[in-house]
C-alpha cells in the first residue's frame, strides 16, 4: 500500500475508532440508567446494602464498581445481564451498537502497568494475564491525568468494538505510583487467586 493511501486509511481507522468511542459514551449512560432503574431495584439494592455493610456506608468508587459490575456480568434468574436485557429492548440499536455492549459482557479486570503513553490512549500491560490493553476513556484523555509510565491501575475494560483491539475503561479506574510496585504485585496475586 502506497504511504499515501496508509495515512488515509489510518485517519478513517482513527475517526471510526474516535466515533465509536463517543458512542460508547452515550450507550453506557443509557445502560447505567436503565439498570439502576426501579425494574433491577430487587437484584441491585442488595447487592450495594451488602457492600455498605452494617454502617450503611458505600464510597461512590465502590458504588460505580458494583452498578458496573451488575450492568456486564451480574447473572439474572433468566441467565441473562442487564445488558444483554438493554440490548434485547432498543430498536434504536444499530448492528454495531448492538455488538460493542454485547462485546461488554466480557471484561478485562485487573491491575496493570502503564507501559506507555499515546496520544489518545494508554498501553497498559495486565499484571494477571500478561497481555497489552490500548485503552482509552470515553471522558476524554483526562481520565489518564496524573498518571504516567510505570505507575499502576486497577480497572476494569471492555472491547470498543469486538474485533479492534481497543479497550475502555468501564467503572472506576484506581491509580497507584511505580514506588507501591511491591504492594502492587501482593494484591495482584490476591486478585489472581480469588
Amino acid at each position: 500500500m502506497a504511504d499515501a493511501e496508509q495515512g488515509t486509511h489510518r485517519e478513517f481507522g482513527e475517526r471510526l475508532l474516535t466515533d465509536l468511542i463517543e458512542r460508547s459514551a452515550e450507550l453506557k449512560g443509557r445502560l447505567v440508567a436503565f439498570g439502576q432503574s426501579s425494574r433491577f431495584d430487587r437484584w441491585l439494592t442488595p447487592l450495594l446494602l451488602e457492600a455498605a455493610g452494617p454502617e450503611r456506608r458505600l464510597d461512590e468508587d465502590e458504588a460505580i464498581r458494583i452498578v458496573d459490575h451488575f450492568i456486564l456480568r451480574y447473572c439474572l434468574p433468566d441467565g441473562s445481564a442487564v445488558v444483554d436485557r438493554f440490548v434485547a429492548g432498543r430498536k434504536d440499536l444499530t448492528a454495531v451498537d448492538r455488538e460493542m455492549l454485547l462485546g461488554w459482557r466480557d471484561p478485562v479486570e485487573g491491575i496493570f502497568e502503564i507501559q506507555r503513553m499515546e496520544r489518545n490512549a494508554v498501553v497498559l500491560l495486565n499484571l494477571l494475564d500478561d497481555l497489552e490493553y490500548r485503552t482509552y476513556s470515553n471522558v476524554g484523555r483526562a481520565a489518564f491525568r496524573g498518571v504516567s509510565k510505570g505507575d499502576f491501575l486497577h480497572t476494569c475494560l471492555v472491547p470498543v468494538h469486538p474485533a479492534g483491539g481497543a479497550w475502555l475503561v468501564s467503572g472506576v479506574m484506581s491509580s497507584y505510583p511505580k514506588s507501591s510496585a511491591t504492594e502492587i504485585a501482593q494484591a495482584a496475586l490476591q486478585l489472581a487467586t480469588s
